[in-house]
């Protein structure tokens, strides 16, 4: 993994599209450690054209925004002047939380410059359970703004068929909604992109237990491009695509919209409509963005 540390320009990015009902996104960090996990493989962001700009070799290279927290302040004090709602999602093409977060904190910093200065709604996305290192920081945080915690996982299954590893276990990721929704925080499960499900009652059941709502996306709708065109595009890493990845491990009925919608009355008749939402219009639903 190559590491580039450097000082960024700005922090604070303007949005839309996918995102649109929220005013900026944060990425604390420029590309992503987890490219080479089963969630580089499946991520949109990998096939955004920024991404690959920035970062050609997705899941190799890291840059490191060291003056993230002070860049924060500043763009947070220029925003506050114009007296529109902050609405911020973190993180659209990394994860707030890849391991070099343990190093430097980049993250963290600007959380705990988010107590001084919080947003009117922040949504903290990322794939890992290590959003518990700043727990602490969050119940704070928690009480200042609306504050969402996401933590995407595409299967109940530990381990899928011709795909690589999980980064994080789908154990401990329930695990970390379960201990995060306890203390009061609202959390969502993200099933995005849905991939192969083993059990999508009992997978239905145990997000329900663990989360406060639940997100069911699939790559023919949430990738941003028609047709999931970019989701079929092949991975430099693996020279395959997701849908091929599927179909060869047996399971094609999973690549059309069918299924998915089977998977969602299922997720719909078991927790109830208003703790469903389907990609992006039920995910601005569901964090109050719309």
């Amino acid at each position: 993994m190559d590491i580039h540390e450097y000082e960024a320009k700005s922090i604070l990015t303007p949005t839309g599209g996918f995102l649109f009902g929220f005013s900026h996104t944060l990425n604390p960090y420029v590309g992503c450690s987890l490219g080479k996990s089963l969630c580089g493989m499946a991520c949109y962001a990998a096939a955004m054209r920024y991404a690959s700009q920035e970062v050609p070799f997705w899941g190799k290279m890291l840059k490191i925004k060291l003056n993230a927290a002070s860049l924060y302040h500043r763009d947070y004090g220029r925003l506050r002047s114009n007296l529109k709602p902050i609405k911020v999602f973190m993180s659209s093409v990394t994860d707030p939380y890849v391991p070099q977060e343990r190093r430097y904190r980049i993250t963290r910093s600007i959380l705990q410059a988010m107590l001084d200065a919080p947003p009117d709604v922040l949504v903290l996305q990322t794939h890992t359970p290590n959003v518990l290192w700043d727990i602490k920081i969050l119940e704070q945080l928690h009480k200042k703004c609306r504050l969402i915690v996401q933590i995407t996982i595409e299967t109940d299954q530990e381990a899928l068929p011709g795909f690589p590893r999980h980064a994080y276990s789908v154990e401990a990721r329930l695990n970390a909604l379960g201990k995060l929704t306890q203390l009061g925080l609202r959390t969502v499960g993200v099933v995005s992109p849905l991939l192969p499900l083993a059990n999508p009652e009992l997978f239905a059941k145990s997000l329900g237990q663990v989360a406060s709502l639940v997100i069911l996306d699939h790559c023919l709708l949430g990738d941003g491009s028609r047709n999931g065109s970019r989701t079929r595009r092949r991975k430099p890493i693996s020279n395959t695509t997701v849908p091929e990845m599927i179909s060869a491990a047996d399971t094609e009925n999973w690549n059309t919209l069918e299924k998915f919608n089977q998977v969602v009355a299922i997720f719909r008749t078991i927790l109830g409509d208003h703790r469903v939402g389907v990609s992006a219009q039920g995910f601005r639903e569901m964090v109050g963005c719309v």
